[in-house]
């Protein structure tokens, strides 16, 4: 096989949907040398450099960005240039493409599950967009069965060609030592003990109920802080409001984008990570911070539950003192804390980008009989 897979998502700006890519591109990248199969990588002019490199991957630029109304006519001019056997988008925007099977790659349904964060006209367009994508291509994966879930109540007709295949966790991410830990808190200007967030600042993420349950805990908390990092993650007017409100602005520290390398240390610093989201289709941190050894608290929804299965403390995230019993167990049980690093770290080892790229190659062979 020739595969055409497009990485132009692997930046910043999508970092959900752009880790993905671009650890999905390494383990195909490594998977295709042992298989004899090509690997062309599509990646953004700033961003193609950084992407996977061999004998059997050929890269190139394309400047046009996946949700431009231009982007269509820019991939199907790279097709007829490389003439590859499949062509493989992670972005929810698919077309038809005659000459080629197409594989497409879902990872939520957030502007549907979280009304709140969206027009009825982005709404509409969101629908239209992902019903023509799923008509358009030859099978599509969803990165969680949450996802899939969703996806068989929006779109009944074409969820046959869906299957289910996790992301996988970086080997980077796993126990640091203490002098990592100190460093990176230097580097990211935090003190310790910490409890961290790591996300953007979207409504689903729920932050506002998040600094109530923690104003709450505060005071048993014995000076643990509350660090939230992330690109995207910068406090908006209702955030400072609230934190003001509360009296936490001694108590929490917004840390913003994090380097890439310093994040398992980032993680591994934590007492533990906090993830508060209202949903999820599938949360690459909380996997990332499992497999780092950190304890999770997070909210009891689908997308966690089935991450995390019994490895975290849970909490209901709508409610605030909720929030705050998880918070505290998590930082002073330490018979919990034990228990949830030593399950979690064996949960996480099946989270392998390996076994993504030998189950999407078999989606790309299913496709292609097609």
């Amino acid at each position: 096989m020739n595969v055409l897979f497009d990485a132009r998502t692997a930046i910043p700006r999508f970092p959900g949907i752009g880790r993905y890519a671009a650890e999905l591109a390494s383990a195909l990248a490594e998977l295709f040398t042992k298989t004899g199969d090509t690997l062309t990588l599509i990646g953004n002019s700033a961003s193609v450099h950084t992407l996977a490199a061999a004998e059997n991957i050929v890269t190139l630029a394309c400047d046009v960005p996946p949700d431009s109304p231009m982007s269509w006519s820019a991939i199907n001019q790279i097709i007829e240039t490389v003439k590859p056997s499949l062509y493989h988008t992670p972005h929810r925007i698919c077309h038809p493409i005659e000459s080629v099977p197409t594989v497409l790659t879902l990872h939520d349904c957030i502007p549907i599950r979280c009304p709140f964060e969206t027009t009825p006209q982005e709404r509409v367009a969101y629908l239209a967009s992902v019903s023509s994508a799923l008509r358009a291509c030859t099978r599509a994966i969803a990165v969680s069965q949450t996802t899939l879930d969703d996806l068989r109540n929006l779109f009944p007709n074409d969820i046959e060609k869906c299957c289910v295949i996790h992301h996988g966790v970086n080997k980077v991410f796993k126990p640091t030592k203490p002098e990592q830990h100190a460093a990176a808190a230097i580097s990211n200007h935090y003190k310790r003990p910490i409890l961290l967030y790591i996300g953007n600042n979207l409504r689903h993420k729920n932050l506002v109920e998040l600094f109530r349950g923690f104003a709450r805990a505060k005071q048993m908390l014995h000076g643990v802080r509350l660090v939230l990092g992330g690109y995207g993650c910068t406090p908006l007017p209702r955030h400072t409001r609230l934190i003001k409100e509360l009296d936490l602005e001694d108590f929490v520290t917004w840390i913003g984008e994090i380097m890439e390398a310093e994040l398992p240390a980032v993680m591994g610093s934590a007492t533990a990570l906090v993830m508060p989201s209202l949903y999820e289709g599938f949360c690459m941190p909380v996997a990332e911070a499992m497999a780092c050894g950190t304890p999770v608290a997070c909210s009891d929804i689908p997308g966690l539950r089935e991450i995390c299965k019994e490895t975290v403390t849970y909490f209901t995230p709508e409610d605030p003192e909720s929030i705050a019993q998880a918070l505290v167990t998590v930082a002073t049980d330490n018979i919990v804390r034990n228990r949830n690093r030593t399950v979690a770290l064996d949960r996480a080892r099946s989270f392998d980008w390996n076994e993504v790229a030998l189950k999407t190659r078999d989606v790309y062979q299913d496709a292609s009989s097609r």
